[in-house]
């Protein structure tokens, strides 16, 4: 943050850039990252930008599950040969185990509390620190709106390459490098081919120690790139909204008084409405009035679409969440007791949990919080928010531009409005 006048008075941080990335603070539902620190601890660290602390506890959990042989008890113990899974389990590793997992558990869940009252309390700040771009000598980071979906792919492709989509390069090199080291033991690569090709699978070959790693760390990846994207599209539209607002507040594009005629456009939020605005003010057309729409229609600036929400209870996470557990499960039982070999099984499992979580969440969540009593979490940031945007234009020469400048930036142009219209409407 730059050490002026301007900033002396902020006491809390939205966001940190540099050429390690984007790293930001944001409101989530804190049972969604005890969740994913149960499925493996660090993973709900990670989701916090907590990178320190979700790097040591991810590491300190594989070292020591590979030294209790967790994963084998937990195999042997789901496909019932209970003899098996005490003779492999190794207690004198095993309590370590239990104290790092339950710290990891109560630790994210805390943290996510803690988290969210901080958002509270830097957006009620008079003054707020927001940073578009950094230029290092080593990189170059930028915030820019990014596709959950694409973000998703990249990292079910590879395992942590969303997160680099995303600018999140620590969080997308510690997920990289576990995701290689996890899939060259376990085989995962030569496994698939062999699955593709049609080839047997014998289960002496299967590393389950480390294959049972697998399931949580890749269903991890896809979760998190994708809600990182969501993310940082609200982050997004957060400092724009604060930029334009200043430029309001201080004149820039002002009140606007009854001049002759408005015209009127709608558009989402985007890189495109300030290099509209800065096109218009290059001309000398600095009159114009921009108004949010979600801000004036919803309390919270919802975008009412639960499929594009990060509060850990979107029909999203619900999918992924079953996935991952199915995943697991098709994975132990594949060959051991069900045909396929734990490739195959494991990824139909992956479809299958993908859909029984979707529909769960879908249709059981509103039923589940009502019995719990539990709230989605509030947010005064939208994604992808849409604007109304007022221009004014004195004679036919600005009409004709300020229409090209609409259609050049994807702006939906509505129409035009007299200025004693408009000026009645604003007062309204």
């Amino acid at each position: 943050m730059p050490k002026t006048k301007e900033y002396t008075d902020i006491r809390y941080i939205k966001m940190h850039m540099d050429a390690l990335g984007i790293n930001y603070i944001h409101r989530s539902q804190p049972w969604t990252a005890a969740w994913w620190s149960a499925a493996l601890p660090g993973f709900g660290h990670l989701y916090l930008g907590c990178y320190l602390k979700g790097l040591v506890l991810i590491t300190g959990e594989i070292f020591i599950n590979i030294k209790a042989r967790i994963n084998l008890a937990i195999l042997y113990t789901f496909i019932g040969n209970f003899e098996k899974a005490n003779h492999v389990f190794n207690d004198r590793w095993g309590l370590f185990y239990a104290a790092i997992w339950v710290f990891s558990i109560y630790d994210a869940y805390t943290l996510a509390v803690k988290t969210n009252q901080l958002c509270e309390l830097e957006e009620a700040q008079k003054t707020r620190y927001f940073t578009r771009s950094r230029v290092c000598p080593i990189g170059i980071s930028f915030l820019a709106q990014r596709n959950p979906v694409l973000a998703a792919f990249f990292s079910f492709v590879l395992g942590g390459m969303g997160q680099i989509y995303n600018s999140q390069y620590v969080k997308g090199f510690i997920l990289i490098f576990w995701v290689f080291i996890i899939n060259y033991y376990s085989q995962f690569n030569h496994l698939l081919v062999k699955t593709l090709t049609g080839k047997e699978i014998f289960l002496q070959q299967v590393d389950w120690q480390w294959l049972l790693f697998y399931p949580s760390i890749i269903g991890f990846c896809i979760w998190d790139s994708y809600v990182g994207a969501v993310e940082i599209n609200r982050l997004f539209i957060e400092e724009q909204r604060y930029e334009i607002s200043k430029n309001i507040s201080s004149g820039t594009s002002g009140d606007v008084p009854a001049y002759p005629a408005y015209l009127v456009g709608m558009c989402r939020q985007s890189v495109n409405l300030e290099l509209l605005t800065n096109s218009l003010e290059k001309r000398s057309m600095k009159k114009y009035q921009i108004i949010f729409l979600d801000r004036v229609n919803n309390k919270y600036g919802g975008a009412g679409n639960s499929n594009n929400t990060a509060d850990g209870m979107s029909n999203f996470n619900g999918a992924i969440c079953g996935a991952t557990i199915f995943m697991l499960l098709g994975t132990i039982w594949g060959g051991t007791i069900l045909p396929g070999g734990p490739i195959l099984v494991g990824i139909s499992g992956f479809v299958l949990g993908a859909v029984i979580g979707y529909l769960a969440d879908r249709y059981a969540s509103g039923w589940i919080r009502a019995k719990l009593n539990l709230r989605p979490v509030e947010r005064n940031n939208a994604f992808e928010g849409e604007v109304m945007l007022f221009v004014k234009v004195e004679e036919k020469a600005e009409l004709q531009y300020a229409v090209s400048l609409f259609a050049e930036h994807g702006v939906c142009l509505a129409g035009t409005v007299e200025g004693d219209t408009f000026n009645n409407f604003v007062l309204a």
